[in-house]
């Protein structure tokens, strides 16, 4: 029913169908917001093969009706694979909605297997390790991956907490690009490496007219103990309304009170912004961010589910 192929370019007419699927496929799964693939960084990224793997997978001529002539061969979906290091790939699949019923991937693995362990790696591509993200944890990959036998090692939830105007309000420091310094100097107090890397990456971004986003900060005395970047650029919830992205949150230490504060500065600045409520991606074994979100009324909206191959 299906065959499969690794392709590093395409002519005019498979990009124009690999496109109108993509984007298809992109609008059926706006509100649950599945995966995603951009047909435009597939067609700018063909030269790329070794950072870049393309597995494109089409449905065979098959029957429609008893007597009539059958569908012609069609791209039913693929497999992006983009080199992230260290030998890991992160995969993404994206299915034609009309053939999901179908069982596409199903029929793939059954063809295809999932012996990353040859020398040339799954299908003689070199990939020896995959991470594959499930958005908002699709039914399928459940299926999928427990048939298959592939772990679930991670959990991202996002979280929305909606303004209703009972909550105290919570002031914070608005950042801006004199602000810099003390910025850095929280970065080395942090004992987590990569948020003090995504803290100096932001002392660099500090300034603009807070119209965007906002880098808000928790101080005791001069010394900053907790900071986020609030997004203020709405992103439509169709139960929450208009949402502000956090899109980064650290403190000093891991006490709940400076993690409720810092969150309780957000929801107040994005509510004098006029956006609705805020969301935030957490991740499920931060017992501490999720013990404060549960506290504060955050509302589960999603959940990102990754899977791990090798």
């Amino acid at each position: 029913m299906i065959k499969y192929e690794w392709r590093d370019g395409f002519d005019e007419s498979e990009a124009a169908e690999l496109r109108e699927l993509l984007d298809r496929a992109a609008a059926y799964d706006a509100e649950p917001e599945y995966n995603t693939i951009d047909p435009d960084d597939v067609v700018a990224r063909t030269a790329e093969p070794d950072h870049v793997r393309n597995l494109v997978i089409c449905m065979l001529p098959r029957p429609n009706t008893l007597d009539g002539p059958p569908d012609p061969e069609r791209i039913a979906g693929m497999i992006r694979f983009v080199d992230r290091g260290e030998q890991w790939w992160d995969a993404t699949v994206v299915i034609d909605p009309d053939l999901r019923s179908i069982g596409i991937m199903t029929l793939l693995l059954e063809q295809a297997g999932l012996n990353l362990a040859a020398e040339e790696g799954w299908l003689g591509s070199g990939i020896h390790r995959v991470q594959a993200w499930a958005r908002g944890n699709h039914p399928a990959s459940g299926r999928i991956g427990d048939r298959n036998l592939i772990p679930r090692t991670r959990r991202v939830w996002k979280l929305i907490r909606p303004h209703d105007g009972t909550e105290p309000e919570q002031s914070l420091n608005t950042l801006s690009v004199e602000d810099a310094p003390d910025v850095l100097a929280y970065a080395d107090r942090l004992e987590s490496g990569g948020q003090a890397a995504e803290v100096r990456a932001l002392a660099g971004t500090l300034g603009g007219d807070g119209t965007h986003r906002q880098v808000l900060a928790l101080r005791t005395g001069e010394q900053i103990c907790g900071l986020v970047d609030l997004g203020l650029v709405a992103l439509d919830s169709e139960e929450y309304g208009r949402c502000a992205p956090v899109r980064h949150l650290s403190t000093q230490t891991r006490d709940r009170s400076e993690i409720t504060a810092v969150l309780l500065g957000a929801a107040s600045a994005a509510s004098n912004a006029g956006l609705h409520a805020i969301q935030i991606h957490v991740e499920s074994t931060d017992d501490d961010l999720v013990g404060v979100c549960r506290l504060l009324g955050f509302q589960h909206d999603r959940t990102d589910v990754r899977y791990e191959l090798r």
